[in-house]
């Protein structure tokens, strides 16, 4: 089949994400920015089936779509071919380790193509749970990333500063922080709030008319922590029994924290509502009361900044790049990770102060709208990609 015209600058992403998180939505809406300026832009992903919507939202963009699981050496060929043809390869990092990302990388280097990396979770090896000998392995090759792109990005201080201590060179290796389409993240007033919140009870008992609703949005995978949310909840309950949650989002533990709902009674305080279309959730964060990221481990969350800009007041753990963003107590306070009664003790305190959550609340939205756009985060990258390319 004949290709499409190229235009001069064209950009090659890979994703090697099994799952659609705030990775893949950074490369989603980067992408989509990328064909805006004038670049040209392809997508090689894996072929799961979870990520066809996604795939077909680039598609439908003006993206060419590849879907490459690297099992077979035809799989090699294909992926060495679309680097080849490539100006730029940009290769986005939901996890530091792994197969697929790693031969992406050294694809590109052999075929001398400018490569940019962004780290969207630096986490320190030593964390990740394997063998030592795997570790090791592991270990030394992570430290290639930093010899084999002509551009490091990372998307917080904190995840900078471990790369740098990985050896990457400092004057590749560079800061771009996350940012949220702030057109679609707004607090919700008055008569706006009535029936989403009441969509938000998902068809189980209505919400009480003075519910303080907290909600969370994240995978639900060993990363965010939810158990210790869920343990954190009955010492909410138990001062303030007007509080409910809904946690949004899907993953391998559904099943597990369903059965750990029922298990502690409840199922009518704490809402599952599995995945959500974009706007929803905007909405939705948009006329909760507060945000709730229990996450043992992140890297700079979108979730997180998106719900500042919807005005949530934050509770979170002080993993990662979290503190960047919250910065001081006058948007939300920070607990450690794995600690529910520190939780549950700062929830509290966000719930029993209807003054102070609504000071919280425009200090939080003011807080991302200073320093967390995605214009400034896409212009930032496709700048990098300039860098490279013009003489």
């Amino acid at each position: 089949m004949a290709q499409p015209p190229r235009p001069e600058n064209h950009v090659l992403f890979i994703s090697h994400s099994k799952e659609i998180g705030g990775a893949e939505l950074y490369l989603e809406g980067l992408l989509r920015y990328a064909l805006s300026a004038n670049f040209g832009a392809e997508l090689v992903c894996r072929k799961d089936a979870v990520l066809n919507a996604w795939a077909a939202r680039i598609a439908g963009a003006g993206a060419l779509v590849h879907r490459l699981d690297l099992k077979a050496p035809s799989d090699y060929v294909a992926l060495s071919r679309l680097i080849r043809r490539a100006t730029i390869v940009h290769l986005v990092l939901a996890y530091p380790v792994g197969k697929y990302q790693l031969a992406a990388a050294l694809l590109t280097a052999g075929a001398r193509t400018p490569l940019v990396i962004t780290h969207q979770l630096v986490i320190d090896l030593p964390a990740i749970r394997m063998s030592g000998p795997r570790r090791r392995f592991w270990a030394l090759a992570f430290r290639q990333y930093g010899r084999l792109a002509s551009r490091n990005i990372a998307c917080s201080r904190a995840g900078l500063d471990l790369l740098l201590r990985y050896g990457f060179p400092a004057a590749r290796t560079e800061l771009i922080y996350n940012g949220a389409d702030l057109t679609r993240f707004r607090p919700l007033t008055g008569a706006e709030r009535d029936p989403v919140r009441a969509a938000m009870a998902l068809g189980g008992d209505p919400w009480p008319a003075d519910a303080v609703l907290a909600c969370t949005v994240a995978r639900l995978s060993p990363q965010k922590g939810l158990f210790d949310l869920l343990d954190a909840v009955p010492a909410v309950l138990s001062r303030f029994p007007q509080a409910r949650f809904v946690i949004v989002g899907d993953g391998e533990l559904r099943e597990p924290i369903r059965k750990h709902i029922a298990a502690a009674g409840l199922q009518g305080q704490v809402r599952l509502a599995g995945s959500r279309p974009l706007d929803e959730v905007a909405t939705w964060l948009g006329a909760a009361d507060l945000f709730v990221l229990s996450s043992r481990y992140e890297g700079l969350p979108f979730a997180l900044i998106e719900a500042m800009a919807a005005g949530c007041p934050v509770v979170a753990t002080d993993v990662g790049g979290v503190g960047e963003v919250v910065a001081d107590e006058s948007a939300g306070y920070l607990v450690p990770p794995a600690d529910p009664p520190k939780l549950a003790d700062a929830i509290n305190r966000i719930v029993g102060d209807p003054q102070a959550r609504r000071a919280m609340a425009s200090a939080a939205r003011a807080r991302v709208l200073g320093s967390f756009t995605v214009d400034e985060c896409y212009e930032k990258t496709t700048a990098i990609y300039r860098g490279l390319t013009e003489p």
